[in-house]
């Protein structure tokens, strides 16, 4: 991997380690092969190595363009969004959060019957604490 990114994405190899405090000139001298290991397989997501890496994409733009590419019927996820260990769902678990899709009018109409509910009540002088769903 290290090489890869000598070769591939020099410069921005070379900014990491500007960024780290280092000069050019100290890629495998001040810093050794482990240090340079270290760097470029630790690239954190906002690092230059990283960027040039995943094409400038990171986690959440992937995960927009599938939700958006699912949502437009362009494409079906078939199993769980990879997550970190120990976060990982197994298929058939149950939701975390249960939701049932619905219809942009249907929302308008839930939207506007809360609404006029909150209204009624302001008018009865009556202030919520909370935000309930009415139907």
């Amino acid at each position: 991997m290290l090489g890869q990114v000598i070769g591939l994405h020099w410069h921005a190899l070379v900014r990491d380690v500007l960024a780290l405090g280092y000069r050019r000139t100290d890629i495998l001298t001040t810093l050794d092969l482990a240090d340079m290991v270290a760097i470029v397989v630790g690239a954190g997501p906002n690092t230059s190595v990283r960027y040039f890496q995943d094409g400038g994409w990171n986690r959440t733009d992937h995960l927009l363009a599938n939700a958006l590419e699912t949502e437009a019927g362009l494409s079906k996820i078939t199993q769980p969004i990879e997550r970190p260990s120990g976060l990982q769902r197994q298929r058939g678990e149950p939701n975390i959060f249960e939701a049932d899709a619905m219809a942009w009018e249907e929302y308008d109409e839930l939207t506007r019957k809360r609404d006029q509910r909150a209204a009624e009540m302001a008018a009865q002088g009556i202030t919520p604490t909370t935000r309930v769903r009415t139907i």
